[in-house]
């Protein structure tokens, strides 16, 4: 697992959610795309009382409770947010809260935001966000409280096949650092050795 650590242009798009005030509903990827990762994944949480975060992240990781790993019968619904707060390669996070007057039902609300980048909950892995196995197993020389992988990548692939094409097309996925495809996989290009 890797490291989280705080970003802030993950913590403004997330802060700009939070203040709109949405009940339960998420922004559009388009709106938490954050330089270098792309759109990230959001977890959301209101309460008519405000609460601590980790009360918060507890909740959001109390859904592991509905989450068999391997299965491909998860549904993300009742998974999403402990799924994309574990995912493989989510490293950096950014949250936003707001208190929000009056919603639908005429009652105040406090609205909790936080943005997971990159981001997670991939329909065709949503079994397996994370691998099973020993601690810092696959980041030897990269691991620290004796927990958790430090070799994360600064960029996110915006194209689901990277891996793939850099197997086959090495040299013409990630041979010219100016075209579209090779910045569409800079994880890929960028971070052979790296978690991503």
């Amino acid at each position: 697992m890797l490291e989280m650590t705080w970003h802030k242009g993950a913590q403004e798009t997330a802060q700009r959610w939070a203040g709109a005030c949405q009940y339960l509903i998420h922004d559009k990827p388009i709106n938490i795309w954050v330089e270098d990762y792309g759109s990230c994944g959001q977890n959301i949480f209101v309460s008519n009382v405000e609460v601590d975060w980790m009360f918060v992240a507890k909740a959001w990781y109390m859904e592991n409770q509905n989450f068999t790993y391997g299965s491909t019968k998860n549904n993300v619904t009742n998974i999403g947010h402990y799924t994309q707060m574990v995912w493989y390669n989510s490293h950096r996070v950014g949250c936003g809260f707001k208190y929000c007057g009056k919603d639908a039902v005429n009652k105040p609300f406090f609205n909790y935001v936080c943005n997971y980048c990159p981001i997670g909950n991939h329909p065709k892995r949503l079994g397996k966000p994370y691998a099973i196995g020993k601690p810092c197993e696959k980041c030897p020389g990269h691991c620290r409280y004796k927990k958790l992988c430090t070799n994360s990548c600064s960029y996110g692939d915006f194209w689901a096949n990277c891996l793939d094409l850099n197997a086959t097309w090495h040299s013409w996925l990630c041979g010219d650092s100016g075209s579209a495809k090779h910045k569409a996989c800079q994880a890929t290009c960028k971070c052979p050795h790296a978690i991503r």
